[in-house]
């Protein structure tokens, strides 16, 4: 490893680091260390278990461009921080005693912190520009929240406020003001749970059952496109280069399985395929694209305002069946499966360069701004004739 340059920590969730151990790395994380063949950070992989926050040291693994296989070592708390994924709940307090280890060390976090569902949706409902962009939502505090939102809209979505993979998203129909029917995916089966003909008070258990003490969100259902009984969503992935600008990597089409609530596990399309599907002209395709970009720009920046500064956004977001722009969620760690399967290798290698390339620029900033405060210290005071 280079001495001289910056030390880039990617914090891996548990089921991540088994895969590390047995070398056999997530092909993310395999494509970060190629895409570091042309930035040259000190990029190394590491799990909370491997932090020693007493010797401020982290066993991890880096990948050796000349061997071609990763091998492990013991890093110094980095320069830079990037979370792939977050902690056990056993490890939470140990988490956060690191985090402040290296707010106090000046470590650079290029992905500030999750984007919680709510905290975003607040954020947005408070900007003017956002606004047109949004549905309905409220938080849920009791049963009458629900019904209340059910009288106005006929199909809501429950979603939890830190969900994430579509993990706390139930969809709810009323079908009169005593009978409704709910929807979700089940991750561990890989099929559509659903529930019909349910009286309040059936619902309600359901509910209750589904998310425990977790908080979640009542939303206003979005006339969504379809596509042959698909759900159709969208998702942006945008970075900061080297530059520092936003770019966006690409925007991809999500087909959800056949009457499923959510895109998850779907197939996806580039959105240049997605819009041959679309019988509109190819003067309102123009069009069409330069909304999504303004759109995706403001939500972008909004973001940072609220937030901070991010090395990339996963941007998901809908069209309406009269192909209004309308926000779903904002995702830091985006697992960008979906540019991948749209897009290919190529597509995802940019992503990750992108992102490589942003925090070795923010690391060069800060060393020669660092070299430049220590410079000026040196000069010796002027002296008055």
């Amino acid at each position: 490893m280079d001495k001289t340059s910056g030390y880039l920590g990617v914090l891996l969730s548990r089921k991540a680091w088994k895969l590390m151990v047995k070398n056999s790395p997530h092909y993310r994380i395999a494509m970060l260390a190629k895409a570091n063949e042309n930035v040259n950070l000190n990029l190394f992989f590491f799990e909370m278990k491997q932090v020693d926050k007493e010797n401020e040291k982290i066993r991890g693994y880096y990948f050796d461009h000349k061997t071609g296989a990763f091998k492990t070592g013991v890093f110094p708390y980095p320069d830079l921080l990037y979370r792939r994924g977050g902690p056990t709940n056993d490890l939470r307090k140990s988490y956060r005693r690191f985090l402040r280890q290296c707010q106090d060390k000046g470590t650079i976090m290029l992905n500030p912190g999750s984007l919680g569902n709510w905290a975003v949706y607040d954020c947005f409902m408070k900007e003017e520009t956002l606004k047109p962009y949004l549905v309905e939502t409220i938080l849920y505090k009791r049963p009458k929240d629900l019904f209340t939102m059910l009288k106005k809209h006929p199909t809501l979505y429950l979603k939890g406020v830190n969900g994430r993979k579509g993990e706390q998203v139930m969809k709810v129909n009323s079908r009169s003001s005593k009978r409704f029917t709910c929807k979700r995916f089940d991750h561990r089966n890989n099929k559509v749970y659903c529930k019909k003909n349910l009286k309040p008070r059936g619902l309600l258990s359901i509910i209750n059952d589904f998310f425990g003490d977790k908080e979640f969100m009542v939303q206003e259902g979005i006339n969504l496109l379809e596509f042959d009984g698909r759900r159709v969503d969208l998702r942006a992935e945008m970075q900061r280069n080297k530059k520092e600008d936003i770019v966006i990597s690409g925007i991809s089409a999500r087909m959800s399985q056949r009457n499923s609530p959510i895109t998850i596990h779907s197939d996806a399309y580039s959105l240049n395929e997605f819009f041959d599907l679309l019988e509109i002209s190819e003067t309102e395709k123009k069009l069409l694209e330069k909304r999504i970009v303004e759109f995706l720009y403001a939500v972008y920046e909004c973001t940072e305002r609220k937030f901070g500064t991010f090395a990339e956004i996963g941007i998901d977001f809908a069209l309406t069946k009269d192909l209004q722009i309308k926000f779903i969620e904002c995702n830091s760690q985006s697992a960008k499966v979906s540019l991948y399967k749209a897009f290919g290798k190529k597509k995802l290698h940019e992503a990750m360069e992108n992102i490589l390339s942003y925090g070795k620029y923010l690391y060069q900033k800060e060393t020669e701004e660092q070299h430049s405060d220590f410079s000026n210290k040196e000069q010796p005071a002027s002296v008055k004739s």
